[in-house]
């Protein structure tokens, strides 16, 4: 029979040993490495397989999916991965926050061909698997909306943005013009594609103008 000081160096021992096995943050950022790079050597509109993702990462299935809950779930965080939510330049008012914060969006963006080889990735996927752009819609960019949202909700609490605007659809024209002047049009990244955006940004304004 154990004595009071042997249950007690026994529990002892047993408080000392760690809970299960902590996951290792460096495992999911090789997986999401691994992942970046085999969508950037992909065709358009393909991704990879789960074993080519094994293969590169070095990381076994068990280990991925205990981060993620399956293969498609690994695809929308790479397509996100160089992707950030807008820091908002303040500025005295509301409009020209958003001028100056889309400016700063646009400077920094990634125009090299392997930054937009994900861009590309992004509308294929998107666009051929209605399952993956909706995951991506609500895991990524509805919370990357958020915040310029909360700046144009100020705005009709200020007075610069009527009360029966839609400020959904309003982000939403921004965001396009934003598209379209760095995807669409060739001379995406120079000073008068910007100074495009924020010219479509005050045209917007203009309309959402209380009266």
């Amino acid at each position: 029979m154990k004595t009071d000081t042997a249950n007690a160096s026994d529990q002892a021992v047993n408080d000392s040993r760690p809970v299960g096995r902590p996951r290792d943050s460096a495992i999911a950022e090789r997986v999401l490495r691994a992942a970046v790079g085999l969508l950037r050597e992909k065709p358009v509109g393909e991704d990879f397989t789960l074993a080519e993702l094994v293969e590169r990462s070095g990381a076994s299935r068990a280990a991925i999916y205990r981060r993620w809950e399956n293969r498609q779930a690994v695809v929308v965080a790479a397509l996100d991965a160089d992707r950030r939510s807008i820091e908002h330049v303040e500025r005295d008012t509301v409009l020209e926050t958003m001028v100056a914060s889309y400016e700063q969006v646009l400077l920094e963006i990634d125009a090299s061909e392997e930054g937009n080889r994900l861009i590309n990735q992004r509308l294929a996927l998107g666009l051929r698997d209605k399952a993956l752009q909706r995951a991506y819609w609500e895991r990524h960019v509805r919370r990357r909306r958020s915040a310029s949202l909360a700046i144009l909700e100020r705005g009709r609490e200020t007075g610069e943005i009527r009360a029966d605007a839609d400020l959904e659809v309003a982000l939403d024209l921004i965001n396009g013009a934003t598209y379209y002047q760095t995807v669409v049009r060739p001379d995406g990244g120079s000073d008068e594609s910007r100074a495009r955006v924020g010219e479509a940004i005050r045209m917007l304004f203009r309309g959402l103008a209380a009266t």
